[in-house]
């Protein structure tokens, strides 16, 4: 019996895979990043986050791909990849809000939404109100003038996911 106890653990153990953990300091400037990115937002002004913060984080992270060796390693760049975007989201929000705010047809307080801010205004389902230009007859399309906010709490779950990738995988 015990020579086929052998056997099967032999077999078991060959089945399984190791799986290598998550090298932290591969992640160490994307990590700098996110603090960095997480500390301008808490000041409260969110649309002053320095760009270079949202730069290094793209950069980084396409530094890192095709670097990966697990599937922590993989999860943790899929989610700074995703924080890059959505504060490139935000950068680009409010870059957009002063678009037409000298208008009269503007209302105070709104973002008109350009083709380049439509996919925001979906990915986020930022709400829409719509809005008469009296000469013409056509519809601007506005969004809040806080709907970054809306992306910035986007971001600041991604960042707390990344926090614990962090701390529980080794």
């Amino acid at each position: 019996m015990h020579k086929y106890s052998a056997m099967i653990l032999a077999l078991l153990l060959a089945s399984c895979t190791f799986e290598p953990g998550l090298d932290k300091e591969k992640f160490a400037e994307l990590d700098s990043a996110s603090k960095d990115l997480k500390a301008a937002y808490s000041v409260g002004d969110h649309c002053n986050i320095p760009g270079s913060v949202s730069l290094r984080l793209a950069s980084g992270a396409a530094a890192l791909e095709g670097r990966t060796v697990s599937k922590a390693e993989r999860d943790l760049l899929a989610a700074y990849k995703n924080l890059a975007a959505i504060a490139g989201d935000a950068m680009l929000l409010c870059r957009s809000r002063g678009q037409l705010a000298g208008f009269r047809f503007m209302p105070a307080g709104r973002i008109y939404v350009t083709q380049e801010l439509d996919p925001l205004v979906e990915r986020y389902d930022l709400a829409i109100e719509r809005h008469p230009y009296k000469p013409t007859g056509a519809y601007v399309k506005t969004i809040a003038g806080d709907s970054v906010l809306v992306i910035w709490d986007r971001a600041e779950s991604v960042m707390q996911n990344i926090d614990v990738q962090l701390k529980y995988n080794q």
